[in-house]
């Protein structure tokens, strides 16, 4: 696997402006010599999240997370560091850097970007069939163009393609294009023979949309039933399958067409939520370009996130009328609440798709069934007490708690109260009465998870714990002061930290670097971190705020350290001994030597080594 040439990384960051990256999320005003704006990662009405151009790193105050142009996009866009170098790489025309020559190649020192380079790959050929003067494909055609009436130009914007019958055809084009075996067995796209190993295709005989990711990159396929896919043994095949799990393919956390939808969307405008590909290709083709689908009726709370991040002002559902629909708009109350997105649901007649609207009645049609959207607190009142009588108090409070539950999730008391409003408002009851009701089932609620935690941690352990360790002083302090650096490597054994820890690796990690090479940078010294959640605690440590040591001086906090950790070798080698003098209890001239080492460590206890700093 390449890695990047020495430097890259550091010159990928100088050459982005964190302001151009942030703003395209975030909405900023200037506050001095930084910028403020509403978090991207919490759902609030006062602003926290600064950023800090000239230093090149973030601090979002209400969530916790800081970091700099990689760690954003990483948040934002849930991306691993190679992904997201790839991202901004792309995003910002930089041209990648590897160590082999340092000539630009294609990006593949992981096997997601090896997947979804695949995934072009047969998307491409998928299409080629489609376009074909085959039968085969001739049948795919006049499916897309006759029976469902789209146009050619939207399956070229889609890139529809067709899966042919023939079970070789796919396997041997990837086979000359020398794709390694791991790759298609992870591909989500083959099933295998185990005593033969012969890759047999998921798809067969379908029509094959494209699915997206956020950033655009093709990472699955949805395959539609057509007169000539084969039937599954008795079983009749399903109308649509999707790709199985893979690395690149989690069902529940895509949403068709949101690549699309998020070039349009703005915080003056709604997602709109269908429950199918087609359908959202429709609305998409028809003008309603911010259209979204999950896979399937399910809807999930990272897909919810999702959402929640392109700051949209509402979402609005379009969902089937029938019972099953129903049943779907209801679960999805509870994860809009939680997440903070404000959502309308706008129900269909029984038996009709927003795609048989489209094409039977127009746009305009539609339209009017989105306005007509209830709200959420309407729309649960009007399912749950869907009653003409006497609503009974038992149902209202079932109602209640079945939005009180995700409702105490929330931070905002703004938010909050303007729901506890609405419920009032729909219910014919004071807003005192809900508030108070609301009140006492979070109330209720909070001392359920106390005592939840508070037993856990019982089961787990009744020693008092550390909220900061030795090793992350001095990693603060070797981050926050150049000149510690080089005289700590010199002074300081290493097998005294402990490397169980995050803050002690890369603690150790450093130390060994500046011993081998010399101090450079702290920029330079991050390049030798490995995983993400090194890079994590490393940013944490390097844009803490100064004021939580501001009571010490940083060469004596570095002292203190050397003194504990010195403290904590001699207890080891005194436990030690003590131990050995226990099991040779018959071998005086064993325990003699034993006891001079022991009272040798002990007078040494008080002699730590300690760092001094040239003038």
């Amino acid at each position: 696997m390449p890695r990047f040439a020495d430097g890259f990384v550091n010159e990928l960051k100088d050459r982005i402006d964190l302001f151009d990256l942030t703003n395209r999320y975030v909405q900023l005003k200037k506050s001095g010599s930084s910028w403020v704006g509403l978090s991207p990662f919490n759902q609030e009405k006062t602003p926290s999240f600064y950023i800090h151009p000239e230093k090149g790193f973030f601090n979002c105050f209400s969530s916790g997370e800081k970091g700099d142009v990689i760690t954003f996009i990483q948040k934002m866009e849930n991306l691993s560091f190679q992904e997201a170098i790839e991202f901004l790489a792309q995003e910002f025309s930089i041209p990648l850097r590897y160590q082999k020559g340092g000539t630009t190649q294609p990006f593949s020192n992981s096997i997601k970007s090896e997947l979804y380079s695949l995934h072009e790959l047969v998307t491409s050929w998928f299409c080629e069939q489609f376009s074909t003067q085959k039968k085969e494909s001739s049948i795919a055609r006049n499916y897309w163009l006759e029976e469902r009436k789209f146009s050619l130009l939207t399956a070229q914007r889609f890139q529809i393609g067709f899966a042919p019958t023939n079970p070789k055809a796919l396997i041997e084009f990837l086979m000359v294009k020398k794709i390694s075996r791991l790759v298609i067995e992870k591909s989500g796209l083959f099933r295998s023979n185990e005593k033969t190993g012969e890759f047999f295709p998921i798809f067969s005989g379908r029509l094959m949309i494209p699915i997206r990711e956020k950033l655009g990159r093709i990472c699955g396929f949805t395959g539609r039933k057509l007169s000539l896919t084969p039937e599954w043994g008795d079983k009749k095949s399903p109308k649509y399958i999707n790709s199985p799990e893979t690395p690149i393919f989690k069902k529940g956390q895509l949403l068709f067409n949101l690549d699309l939808a998020n070039k349009e969307i703005s915080s003056e405008s709604d997602f709109l939520l269908v429950e199918g590909q087609l359908d959202a290709i429709r609305c998409w083709e028809e003008g309603f370009r911010t259209v979204v689908a999950p896979q399937g009726t399910a809807f999930k709370e990272l897909q919810a996130d999702l959402l929640r991040k392109s700051n949209p002002r509402r979402v609005v559902c379009l969902l089937d009328g029938d019972d099953a629909g129903k049943k779907a708009a209801l679960s999805y109350i509870p994860i809009f609440l939680q997440a903070g997105l404000d959502a309308r649901f706008a129900t269909l007649p029984t038996g009709v798709d927003p795609d048989q609207i489209l094409i039977n009645k127009g746009a305009d049609a539609l339209k009017e069934i989105i306005e007509s959207g209830k709200n959420m607190i309407d729309y649960a009142v009007g399912q749950k007490l869907n009653k003409e009588n006497r609503i009974s108090p038992n149902e209202r409070k079932q109602l209640s708690e079945f939005i009180f539950e995700p409702l105490s999730k929330l931070e905002s008391f703004v938010v909050k109260d303007s729901y506890l409003e609405e419920m009032a408002k729909s219910l014919s009851m004071s807003y005192d009465s809900i508030k108070k009701d609301y009140l006492r089932f979070a109330n209720e609620s909070k001392n359920r998870r106390k005592y939840k935690i508070i037993s856990e941690k019982k089961e787990v352990s009744t020693k008092p714990q550390r909220l900061t360790i030795v090793e992350d002083d001095l990693l603060y302090a070797v981050l926050h002061d150049d000149r510690l650096a080089s005289p700590l490597a010199q002074i300081l054994d290493l097998a005294l930290l402990d490397l169980e820890s995050t803050s002690g690796r890369i603690l150790a990690k450093i130390l060994s670097e500046v011993r081998a090479e010399g101090f450079s940078s702290i920029n330079q010294l991050e390049e030798l971190l490995e995983n993400d959640r090194e890079r994590s605690t490393f940013q944490r440590f390097l844009f803490l705020d100064a004021s939580s040591h501001e009571d010490i001086f940083l060469p004596q906090l570095v002292n203190q350290c050397l003194s504990v950790l010195h403290f904590r070798q001699t207890k080891r080698f005194e436990q030690s001994i003590l131990e050995q003098i226990k099991d040779c209890v018959d071998d005086a001239d064993k325990i003699k030597a034993l006891r001079s080492q022991l009272k040798k460590i002990r007078s040494n206890r008080n002699s730590p080594p300690v760092l001094i700093l040239s003038e």
